[in-house]
């Protein structure tokens, strides 16, 4: 049975890699948490699931760990939270050439890349240009990868969660609360995944042999859709739940800009594909938000 080492695994997507390795039930987990107020019983009770406090991260000798997959990196634009993801970063990549960690899977982000033409996608050696702080920071984790760690790694692009993308939760807000909505930027175009496509495109990464692993993958829907297909979307599905029908306004700040990636090397070496919709994961957040 394989050793599984997760970083952050209270956080959205660690606790939901937890939860699905738990189910596949053929690994051991150690699961580390986020913070230090972070509780272990926000994670599944498991006899294959073993929980360590983040302090006990660089404290603890694992023994022998298949791969070990960081999720622990600070959201948003905060730079001191930022700074200390590196730096955190730098010290997971000491642990894992110190001790017998056979790999390491990252998790990155769609956001290294430079914007795009709406329609287009970038492949894995497309053009870099983070437009973010957050961006910028996941670059120079990957780039602190291919310099200082001695053990096989891979970088993992993901788009972004549709439980992260703010502007979806303000519209699906906005329709429960029978609130206009003005759109500002109807020519931005957003690629967003829903937490489980991205937990079964990481599994079937960890799955390949330490050899098949390439260093860099994209992960993510192979669609965008503009902000104001969103809002409308939004607007749409929250009359399946019996809302009204809002205004949906435009006030174009003539700002263009367009993200979606060619997963194309993953999905041709596992067969991952993602299978929620646009309107699925909304209606996902309805669900959430009327039930809150």
């Amino acid at each position: 049975m394989k050793t599984i080492l997760i970083t952050g695994a209270s956080g959205f997507l660690g606790h939901h890699l937890v939860k699905k390795f738990v189910e596949r039930g053929d690994s051991r987990i150690i699961a580390v948490l986020g913070r230090p107020e972070d509780k272990a019983n926000s994670l599944p009770q498991s006899d294959l699931v073993t929980v360590l406090p983040c302090s006990a991260l660089f404290e603890t000798d694992f023994g022998h760990v298949d791969t070990l997959i960081h999720t622990a990196f600070s959201r948003g634009e905060n730079l001191q939270g930022l700074t200390d993801s590196i730096q955190l970063t730098e010290k997971v990549i000491e642990l894992v050439n110190a001790q017998n960690i056979d790999s390491i899977i990252n998790i990155s982000s769609q956001g290294i890349y430079s914007g795009l033409k709406p329609g287009d996608k970038v492949k894995e050696d497309g053009h870099i240009g983070p437009n973010t702080s957050y961006g910028l920071a996941k670059w120079a984790v990957e780039n602190m990868l291919q310099l200082g760690c001695k053990k096989r790694y891979t970088n993992i692009r993901m788009a972004s969660l549709s439980s992260n993308a703010r502007f979806l939760d303000f519209f699906v807000d906005s329709v429960i609360q029978e609130k206009e909505i003005t759109v500002t930027a109807p020519r931005q175009y957003a690629s967003i995944m829903d937490v489980s496509d991205a937990v079964e495109g990481i599994v079937s990464v960890e799955i390949l042999s330490h050899k098949e692993r390439k260093s860099v993958y994209n992960l993510g829907p192979e669609k965008q859709y503009s902000i104001l297909e969103y809002a409308n979307s939004a607007n749409q599905i929250g009359q399946e739940f019996g809302l009204k029908s809002i205004p949906v306004e435009v006030n174009d700040n003539g700002k263009e800009f367009a993200i979606c990636m060619d997963c194309s090397t993953l999905r041709n070496q596992t067969k991952w594909e993602s299978k929620i919709s646009k309107d699925d994961m909304l209606r996902i957040l309805f669900q959430k938000q009327i039930n809150q």
